[in-house]
């Protein structure tokens, strides 16, 4: 039989035969989050809700859990209490739902980001891969976002189950926003998440492009990529795609037209289906 206790190095001890201290290393979140079976993100919304004892270590405070805790934590919540994943309080409809192509509708970037900040995590907490079309301040809000939840950009690049696009290098590869290359742009990214192994992908886009646009028509080329987006969504079910649309960002008229051009829709905590849905009904 073995005894426990702590050292105030908050490591775990026990004594062996000779009575000799054996120092056991702390579990990293990962370890933790493969021995209590969910995602990383839950196991990190656990210990912010104190659900979870762990500890800090290090310049960026990252998490270290005792074996002992993470085994009374599972006997406290028998029976079958685990939660499978960090899902926001309303997720958006799930890649299984009818519509994989929705729209966010925002006041603001800032509201704007709390919508897609948590389907970042959530989808990367599911093995999912997920791919990001930048601007500046997108940039600096997903670093943030994953430096807070202790996830390593460049570690989720190399595993590629992250990727970051310009909006030059995504829906302005001909120098100009033309709706046929913007829509292969996004189907050669889940061609491509799929032959590295990824079941589902969840693709995310801006629409601060918009009042950049150099031509004119700025309407009926983003009615074309959506529609487009749409058709060329239903030859892969296990993509997602969300358009967000903040009212700071876009026109009145562009908003009108995202309803008639998604088949789901989303504003603050409302899931709606879009004029495109029920127009197919």
């Amino acid at each position: 039989m073995q005894h426990y206790y702590m050292l105030n190095t908050r490591t775990l001890c026990n004594m062996d035969d000779q009575g000799k201290q054996v120092v056991a290393p702390l579990l990293t979140i990962a370890d933790a989050a493969t021995l209590l079976n969910v995602s990383k993100a839950t196991i990190r919304r656990w210990t912010n809700e104190g659900r979870l004892t762990c500890s800090r270590i290090g310049a960026r405070d990252e998490r270290r859990f005792r074996k002992t805790d993470l085994i009374e934590f599972i006997n406290q919540s028998l029976p079958g209490t685990a939660e499978p994943c960090d899902v926001p309080a309303n997720p958006l409809p799930s890649r299984d739902a009818a519509s994989s192509h929705c729209c966010i509708i925002s006041n603001d970037v800032e509201e704007e980001w709390m919508t897609l900040g948590a389907e970042v995590l959530r989808s990367l907490g599911q093995g999912s891969h997920v791919l990001v079309i930048e601007d500046s301040d997108r940039r600096e809000r997903l670093e943030m976002l994953l430096a807070e939840n202790d996830l390593n950009k460049h570690e989720l690049l190399a595993a590629h189950a992250l990727r970051c696009v310009s909006i030059e290098n995504s829906y302005f590869l001909s120098g100009s926003m033309q709706w046929d290359r913007a829509v292969a742009f996004v189907e050669s990214a889940i061609l491509e998440a799929k032959a590295r192994g990824f079941d589902k992908i969840l693709i995310i886009g801006t629409g601060s492009w918009a009042s950049d646009f150099p031509g004119e028509d700025v309407l009926g080329e983003l009615r074309k990529y959506e529609l487009g987006l749409d058709q060329m969504l239903s030859r892969h079910p296990e993509a997602s795609v969300l358009c967000p649309y903040a009212a700071t960002q876009v026109s009145s008229h562009m908003i009108v037209q995202a309803f008639e051009t998604h088949p789901a829709m989303r504003i603050q905590s409302t899931i709606m289906p879009g004029l495109l849905q029920q127009s197919a009904g």
